[in-house]
């Protein structure tokens, strides 16, 4: 004999998490729901989920807003392929990458940013060819010694050059 149940399907708002339960706000009550999502997401209270249920037996299937946190968590290495794509990392707040070492390969690297900010103990550049700067205008604040060495070297402005020293040795 089949007996008719009421099932319940709609959003719900987190009031709390604990561990792999969360608290939510239905309707005029609340009650505890399991996750029971296809992704690793940690629900946040506040967020909006899809949840699914009747009685105690309550079920969140689904994120509407949220503000949790996914993690993938590998127990080794983690590769990322798109062997016919590319793949796209979008944040409406910033990207971090944080290792020991991080190296990156390309034919070609492209960056574009309105500001960049480089701090560095130790900083090695080589280049196999040419570097070309153009800029506005450049300062170089050294607290030692700027060494530079070249076979040649042509400065041209078509305004006033100082140098200003001490001492300066020509020859």
């Amino acid at each position: 004999m089949l007996t008719e149940t009421t099932a319940q399907l709609g959003p719900a708002k987190v009031i709390a998490v604990d561990g792999a339960r969360v608290r939510l706000s239905i309707g005029e009550g609340e009650t505890w729901a399991a996750l029971a999502l296809a992704f690793p997401y940690r629900p946040a209270p506040g967020d909006t989920v899809l949840a699914v249920g009747q009685d105690e037996a309550w079920y969140v299937i689904g994120v509407l807003h949220g503000r949790g946190v996914t993690s993938f968590i590998a127990p080794g290495d983690l590769e990322l392929r798109a062997p016919n794509g590319s793949i796209g990392l979008v944040a409406a707040e910033g990207v971090r990458i944080e290792a020991p070492e991080v190296e990156v390969r390309a034919d070609r690297l492209e960056l574009a940013a309105r500001s960049v900010f480089e701090r560095f103990v130790r900083a090695y550049r080589r280049v196999a060819e040419a570097f070309h700067i153009r800029a506005g205008s450049v300062r170089s604040v050294v607290d030692e010694t700027w060494d530079v060495r070249a076979g040649r070297i042509t400065e041209r402005a078509t305004g006033d050059v100082r140098i200003d020293g001490e001492k300066i040795h020509l020859g």
